[in-house]
């Protein structure tokens, strides 16, 4: 019996919502929204709004920006991946 590999490609996402944003898309904006809650801790208004602001931008830059084919969020993860794996330093004289 002959075996062939089939190629695939699953670098798109499938539009869920409205034809227009992806699950994971959604996923972010979601958690974006929610990030409101900052707003209710009892630090002064300018670090809540510094706060707010920066996890909405990092939100909403890892649900809509892509590096390469790369979506940011993977590209983020990749890079925490590689800083915190077990390294192998070799000593050589």
């Amino acid at each position: 019996m002959n075996i062939y590999k089939v190629p695939f490609d699953f670098t798109h996402e499938e539009k869920v919502f409205g034809g227009y944003l992806s699950f994971r898309q959604m996923l972010y904006l979601i958690v974006s929204v929610i990030s409101v809650g900052i707003l209710f801790i009892s630090v002064p208004i300018v670090l809540k709004t510094i706060i707010f602001l920066s996890v909405v931008a990092m939100f909403i830059t890892f649900a809509f920006l892509k590096v390469g084919n790369i979506y940011a969020d993977k590209y983020f993860f990749d890079i925490l991946k590689f800083i915190f794996r077990k390294k192998i330093f070799i000593f050589e004289r």
